[in-house]
């Protein structure tokens, strides 16, 4: 290992330390609205750095986009830090927020609901996004957010789904389409980039992430809109670790008469998870992660591994801190929030 990634590793590291425990949620849960969250999260490691321009008038969308702010900024110092030519991989979180936000655009344009897209507009990226993200948010048909996206990967990959009219593709499509891209980038730029017990590491975290969006698409196309097994897998990535075709063509054909949910929950990345944990397949996805991650990062010595494992961690924190700030202002009671944290 070089001295540049131990550097990375050791800061990434330092990073994971910092992450909220049960103590501080408590003290979270405790406070009497989304205003004194905030406050009291100043007081916890760097996150005064980006929360220090608001006061206890914050809403709770500014407060969620705040944090997003925050996962990326962290995300990107470790990536501007990062050795070498391996760089390419590391823009993994940079595509998938690009991603991110052309799914949410598609979304509401598609939906005729406009306005949404623009609170939660994402202005950390303006600098840094491959596309003019200020004029997706102006985009009002299919057409318009190709027209925004031209020169860009992501206009080869929507392109074929326009019909030359005014219909919008299924956002199912778009969702599927853009998460093929974002997957088959990445395991190019593992393989050109990467060797030995490194390339192994990292590929199999990015196919356990290919694995677990399958299993939430065959949750939700099956279970919430009853597809059919071919349906539903036609709109599965073709990437694989544990979840493969053979296993998941079996879950869908015994779901055509029972509930899928206790089908997936017996997977084996789900074998530790107690039937508490494992109320939705979101909750038993992120608990599955959090365990994962959390060994990754503490005990791989590759850089790259330890980096993905903390972003995947930190979207984790931030579910965590949404689901309070839902929890207080709807007056949950505190034991109640604090069984749907994930820790």
């Amino acid at each position: 290992m070089s001295a540049g990634s131990a550097a990375v590793i050791a800061k990434a590291r330092a990073k994971y330390g910092g992450l909220l425990g049960l103590d501080e949620y408590k003290t979270l849960i405790s406070k009497a609205n989304v205003g004194e969250i905030v406050a009291q999260l100043k007081t916890y490691g760097d996150f005064c750095e980006d929360f220090s321009a608001v006061d206890n008038t914050v809403r709770r969308s500014q407060s969620e986009r705040l944090m997003e702010k925050r996962l990326f900024r962290i995300y990107d110092e470790l990536r501007k830090f990062c050795p070498g030519s391996k760089n390419k991989f590391y823009d993994f979180l940079l595509i998938q927020e690009e991603i991110k936000q052309i799914i949410n655009a598609a979304m509401y344009i598609g939906a005729g609901v406009y306005d949404l897209f623009i609170p939660g507009f994402p202005g950390y990226l303006t600098n840094i996004c491959s596309y003019d993200i200020l004029a997706l948010s102006k985009a009002r048909t299919f057409d318009e957010i190709l027209d925004v996206l031209k020169g860009t990967p992501y206009y080869d990959v929507l392109a074929p789904l326009s019909d030359g009219t005014k219909a919008f593709p299924p956002i199912v499509s778009v969702d599927y389409e853009l998460t093929k891209y974002l997957y088959t980038t990445l395991f190019s730029r593992i393989k050109k980039d990467m060797s030995g017990s490194e390339r192994t590491e990292v590929e199999k975290c990015i196919r356990r992430r290919c694995d677990m969006y399958n299993i939430k698409i065959c949750y939700r196309l099956k279970g919430l809109f009853k597809m059919s097994t071919e349906d539903v897998v036609a709109h599965t990535l073709p990437f694989c670790d544990r979840f493969d075709k053979k296993t998941m063509e079996q879950i869908l054909t015994k779901a055509d008469n029972e509930p899928i949910l206790p089908l997936l929950l017996k997977l084996p990345y789900f074998k530790d998870i107690n039937e508490e944990q494992a109320t939705d397949i979101e909750t038993a996805v992120y608990t599955s992660n959090k365990r994962y991650y959390d060994a990754k990062l503490a005990l791989s010595q590759c850089d790259s591994t330890v980096i993905y494992s903390l972003t995947e961690l930190l979207q984790i924190e931030n579910r965590n801190l949404t689901t309070v700030i839902e929890g207080v202002r709807y007056s949950l009671e505190p034991s109640q929030i604090e069984k749907m944290l994930i820790l």
